[in-house]
C-alpha cells in the first residue's frame, strides 16, 4: 500500500468518527424538529423509523473508519509508533482511532436510542 493511501486511511479512521456523530447528532435534531412541526402530518415522517435509520448508518460509517484505522495498524506492523515519520506518525494515529472510534460508536448508540425512546414533541 503507498504511503498516501495509508495517510488518507489514518486520518479517515481518525476523524470519520468524530464528523458522523456530530453529522448524525445535527440531522437527528432536524428529523425531531420537523416531526414536532404543525406540517408533520402532510409530510408523514416517521421519526423512530429515520431516528433508527439515521443511527445505524451513523454506526456502520464509524465502523468503517475502525477498519481504516486497523487496515493502517496492519501495514505498519513492522514499525514502532516511535519511529520516525511518517510510518511512525500514521500508527500512531491508528492507534488513537481505535478507542476513538469505539467511544464515537457508543455516543451514537446513545443518541440514537435516546432519540427513539424519548418523546419528542410535548410541551415545556
Amino acid at each position: 500500500m503507498t504511503l498516501r493511501r495509508l495517510a488518507i486511511l489514518q486520518w479517515v479512521g481518525l476523524m470519520l468518527g468524530a464528523w458522523v456523530w456530530g453529522a448524525q447528532h445535527a440531522l437527528g435534531w432536524g428529523i425531531t424538529e420537523a416531526t414536532c412541526n404543525s406540517g408533520h402530518a402532510a409530510a408523514g415522517i416517521d421519526h423512530d423509523l429515520w431516528q433508527a435509520i439515521l443511527a445505524a448508518t451513523a454506526g456502520a460509517l464509524v465502523l468503517g473508519g475502525g477498519a481504516a484505522a486497523i487496515a493502517v495498524l496492519r501495514a505498519t506492523r513492522e514499525t514502532s509508533y516511535e519511529s520516525a515519520p511518517p510510518l511512525g506518525r500514521m500508527r500512531f494515529g491508528a492507534i488513537a482511532a481505535l478507542p476513538a472510534n469505539v467511544i464515537f460508536l457508543m455516543i451514537i448508540l446513545l443518541d440514537g436510542l435516546a432519540s427513539i425512546f424519548n418523546l419528542a414533541c410535548r410541551q415545556a
